[in-house]
């Protein structure tokens, strides 16, 4: 055997073993699925409803037929709260995921609420501090018919009758997931060209054992994401914006961070424009074996039209697992729409996700 082949053949096992372990799923548009970056996030937009769609594609290159595939969708609305300024957020979430050679298979439906309370500003020039839980069910199922672990390695091939000793006999499972956060932001301006945002947000509070082991412990850790960002205009009628953001994430033993611009040009010369280009890169780290290492190089462009916001993203790895995936990670494709005017009054300032 060729020692690129035997290289190309322990990374695609490792990536089947590795993901029996308690793995989150994650997008590089985090900010395209808001839903699952914090239920904080329920209901903040300037429209009265919002519909936001994902979708993942990981390791293609490397694995083939037998990639990560991930997928989501949300819905959610925003509600008057009474006379002060105050709202309501409701939203219904579902994301699945198929990962590597275990098959892998994870999917979630989750209900989320938040609450909305003004705490300062003028009706265009608002302050806003929010919170949100998020309750959902998750189930998880794998297939072992085609995993390979290093008890069946002979010397020379993987031989299949050889013992695995492993007990994966519960190979689908049911469990319930708490996730809750914070949000505050801050429209800078009157036409809420410029405005910023940061929030936290803890998942998996109820510490779930999710492992395939019936007699095996495999706790899901409580994940804790801190995200910020904005939107900033480059002078009082420019028509160019700087678009940053930043997202981590620490769970158990890893850590993740993703952070980077863009720049968003507007098509329209009106003071409320509702068409715009936006492009720009991201970087992504992660701690591996105790240390940090740039992960993957994001480049993503954002298209607006009107109510639709198409997404587009692209993964270059730099990881350790170039050396099968020839540098090709992972794309992404989004679409969010928004509808406006359904329950009348003016829309709030507030992000745009």
């Amino acid at each position: 055997m060729k020692i690129k082949s035997i290289i190309n053949l322990t990374i695609v096992a490792f990536l089947g073993i590795s993901n029996v372990a308690a793995q989150d799923i994650h997008f590089s548009q985090f900010h395209a699925s808001p839903l699952n970056l914090n239920p904080a996030i329920t209901g903040v937009m300037s429209c009265d409803m919002r519909i936001s769609t994902i979708y993942r594609n990981q390791w293609a290159s490397a694995l083939g037929g037998k990639a990560f595939n991930t997928f989501s969708a949300g819905v959610e609305g925003k509600f008057f709260a009474g006379d002060k300024g105050d709202y309501y957020g409701l939203g219904l979430n579902l994301w699945a995921d198929k990962a590597g050679t275990s098959r892998l298979s994870s999917i979630q439906g989750s209900l989320s609420a938040s609450y909305l309370k003004k705490i300062g500003g003028r009706r265009s020039n608002n302050h806003y501090l929010v919170a949100g839980a998020q309750l959902g069910v998750s189930q998880r199922s794998l297939s072992v018919l085609e995993l390979q672990f290093g008890s069946q390695w002979d010397g020379s091939t993987f031989n299949s009758t050889l013992s695995t000793l492993e007990d994966l006999a519960n190979t689908r499972l049911t469990y319930a997931d708490l996730n809750a956060g914070i949000l505050w932001f801050s429209s800078l301006d009157k036409d809420n060209k410029s405005n910023f945002y940061a929030g936290v947000s803890f998942n998996h509070l109820t510490k779930a054992n999710i492992s395939h082991d019936l007699l095996g412990a495999d706790i899901l850790y409580t994940k804790i994401s801190a995200h910020a960002g904005g939107e900033f205009r480059l002078g009082q009628r420019a028509r160019i914006a700087l678009v940053p953001a930043i997202a981590t994430y620490f769970q158990g033993p890893s850590f993740e961070l993703n952070a980077g611009t863009g720049f968003k040009f507007d098509f329209s010369k009106k003071s409320k424009s509702s068409q715009a280009f936006q492009v720009g890169a991201f970087t992504r780290m992660a701690s591996i074996e105790g240390g940090m290492s740039v992960d993957a190089i994001v480049t993503m462009i954002r298209l607006r039209f009107g109510s639709s916001h198409f997404g587009l993203s692209y993964d270059i790895n730099t990881s350790r697992m170039i050396a099968a995936t020839r540098g090709n990670g992972a794309f992404e494709v989004s679409y969010v729409y928004t509808l406006c005017g359904v329950r009348g009054g003016r829309p709030m300032s507030c992000p745009t996700f």
